[in-house]
């Protein structure tokens, strides 16, 4: 590996050339690497950028390095955090805190990201298949038929170099030069009243009983202090009021600024602060960005350059090292195995969706939760620590213990925590059994079950029983179930470690109703209508019509574009139909490794990918259901380009409503 300029070669066409040289960049192209994958990487900077940032790495994150064999690096150089965190007053009293159990495997490791990017750059060295250029400034590109051609610029000597490569990678941070030459916008907004400041210090806060993270809750005084690696290192995180952070954002603070931060440490930590050593101080604008698409023929964005967040829970960090694992692995089923182009563009969607739907609305409420004083963000704020310390909302505590588990697109094992999910089952009356006796054990005795499990405790928060009737579409499939059972949790995680616990296993887990070939899938809600209450009846039985969206191939999949415009089409017809009470969109999230999430389940023989999307529509009769779905079936078939599998019957609430 050259570490200093080499004059380029003429004509070579090189795979990747990544530019930006930050954790995001460097762990892209040692994924690549490891593979054979030759990489080129320049970094406008004259060596790894020592300012002062992100410091954690969490479990979904530190899966992706136990991958690339770096775990043991990482956590060598850093300290593990297996004490949870907690949240404080402005004068250190804590309010409430989460600490795993002491058997829980899971733990964060704290590092700095300068000693991180080390790590990653001494790994990458090892491979011998990456140059990389510090010093040299991206200037232009071009795209032509199947690659890319682009310019860079010496920052010492000013001499400029042409570059040939097949993808080009932008990580070159929020003010990403790939992205702005390619013309694509960065939606949304920044805190403009805020400007944020990053110090690090020495100091022995651990042995006056401080954890590693810790959240300070004040409408001024707000911050957050985490550890960053061995002995006494720390860090904090706060907000100066400012009228325009942009124009008050500098290179170096004034001295006034500095002393009031400095005041404001000493005033939040215990003992005698005068022993504090202070590091590096930098300050930065914060924004809630995301680029309008990741991906522009063969240059793509991941990290910085493709999303931005504060950096309240350390999501930001989280989220682009987990592009770069996705990112990696589809560049080398394209470059390595013939893959389609198709997973890069699946890469942009699904990377761009979790940022979306996860991290930007995440760290946007760990920000306001430590300091807005708007009334619902104080009730929320008030209810979230409610809720943690009375230790009974698991779904909470799993939010914020397992945040990341959000964020990952490319592991077996890490199931989302945020996002609730609804389970479609079918059920069919195994060959053999009186139909008397399979109604009998699945309307009595399992609903009977179920309710007593909600009872108990259970986080189950709905579950509906819907009958199969001869109702269906001209040119959809009625299948052969009896019924179909609707499930909601809070979210997957619980799902699978639901499947885990002893009570559930002698229980409903071990009682057999129906035939266990089951189809169906977990899905995440996109969109909802609902008229008002008073349309509702609650004596009266509702017709349910389920339409499940077939896949024509295992990785077919809507684009969120897709789902987004079917979503507001049937919104619209079902506002403008009286006899709809409800309509619900669904897109597939049922787990790719379905073997690993249903191991050792009566679901194990279940087919669970056969569908990926499912909709909901609530009638007041039967009648008005079989008119509409005659009268709008060219719009729900799309003129028979979807092939949809019809269920409609009669909707029994179980749990919930």
């Amino acid at each position: 590996m050259k570490l200093i300029l080499s004059r380029l070669q003429d004509g070579k066409l090189d795979p990747v050339a990544i530019i930006g040289a930050g954790p995001v960049g460097l762990f892209t192209a040692l994924l690549l690497a490891q593979k054979g994958i030759k990489v080129v990487v320049y970094e406008t900077g004259p060596g790894i950028n020592q300012s002062p940032r992100a410091v954690a790495y969490f479990p979904a994150v530190l899966e992706e390095f136990s991958k690339a064999g770096i775990l043991d690096d990482v956590i060598a150089a850093g300290e593990k955090n297996r004490e949870g965190c907690d949240w404080r007053d402005k004068d250190g009293k804590i309010i409430t805190g989460i600490a795993p159990p002491p058997e829980d495997p899971h733990y964060a490791v704290m590092l700095s990201q300068p000693e991180f990017c080390q790590v990653v750059l001494d790994a990458l060295i090892k491979t011998d298949n990456a140059e990389i250029h510090f010093n040299h400034t991206l200037q232009s590109l071009q795209q032509h038929g199947g690659f890319v051609e682009y310019c860079v610029e010496n920052e010492v000597s000013h001499r400029q170099v042409q570059g040939k490569c097949k993808y080009l990678v932008g990580t070159d941070g929020g003010r990403s030069t790939v992205r702005r030459n390619l013309g694509i916008k960065l939606e949304g907004y920044t805190w403009a009243s805020l400007l944020f400041v990053a110090v690090n210090f020495e100091y022995g806060l651990s042995e006056l009983g401080w954890k590693a993270a810790n959240f300070i809750v004040d409408p001024d005084d707000w911050g957050i202090i985490v550890k960053r690696g061995k002995d006494k290192s720390w860090r904090m995180a706060t907000g100066v009021r400012c009228a325009d952070a942009s124009a008050a954002r500098a290179n170096t603070l004034d001295e006034a600024t500095i002393n009031v931060l400095k005041n404001r440490l000493c005033s939040l930590l215990p003992g005698d602060t005068s022993c504090i050593e202070y590091g590096a101080i930098a300050p930065y604008v914060v924004h809630q960005r995301c680029a309008s698409s990741f991906i522009q023929g063969n240059i793509l964005l991941a990290g910085d350059a493709a999303h931005l967040n504060n950096p309240v829970g350390g999501l930001g960090l989280t989220t682009g090292l987990l592009d770069a694992a996705h990112l990696a692995g589809s560049l080398r089923q394209v470059l390595n195995e013939g893959a389609s182009t198709e997973v890069l563009i699946s890469y942009a969607e699904t990377r761009r969706r979790i940022f979306r739907e996860s991290t930007d609305p995440m760290s946007t409420a760990n920000l306001l939760r430590l300091q807005s004083q708007k009334p619902e963000d104080i009730k929320t704020r008030e209810k979230f620590f409610e809720n943690l310390r009375e230790g009974r909302d698991l779904a909470t505590i799993l939010q914020v213990g397992f945040a990341d588990f959000a964020l990952t697109s490319t592991s077996d094992t890490k199931f989302d925590t945020y996002h609730e999910v609804t389970w479609f089952i079918s059920v069919t009356k195994p060959e053999g059994w009186a139909m008397e006796k399979f109604v009998h054990e699945y309307k009595t005795v399992h609903a009977g079950m179920t309710r007593q499990s909600k009872e108990q405790g259970s986080p189950l928060r709905g579950y509906i029983q819907l009958s199969n009737t001869n109702q269906t579409i001209r040119g959809g499939v009625r299948p052969e179930w009896h019924y179909v059972s609707c499930l909601t949790f809070p979210n997957l995680f619980l799902v699978h470690a639901g499947f885990q616990d002893p009570g559930y296993r002698t229980t409903a887990g071990a009682h057999i109703f129906c035939r266990l070939d089951q189809q169906g899938c977990l899905t995440k809600q996109v969109a909802k209508f609902s008229r008002s209450e008073g349309k509702k009846n609650d004596n009266a039985t509702i017709t349910r019509v389920l339409l499940f969206h077939d896949r024509n191939a295992p990785n077919d999949e809507y684009s969120q574009k897709w789902l987004l415009t079917r979503a507001d089409g049937m919104s619209s017809i079902a506002d403008t139909e009286e006899n709809i009470i409800e309509y619900v969109l669904w897109q597939d999230v049922t787990p790719k490794n379905s073997d690993y999430f249903f191991l050792d389940t009566q679901f194990s023989g279940g087919s669970w990918h056969n569908y990926k999307a499912v909709e909901a529509f609530d009638f007041v009769d039967e009648a008005a259901a079989a008119a509409f779905l005659d009268r709008h079936r060219d719009g729900i078939t799309e003129n028979d380009t979807r092939r949809i599998t019809v269920v409609a019957g009669d909707r029994d609430d179980i749990v919930g409503s």
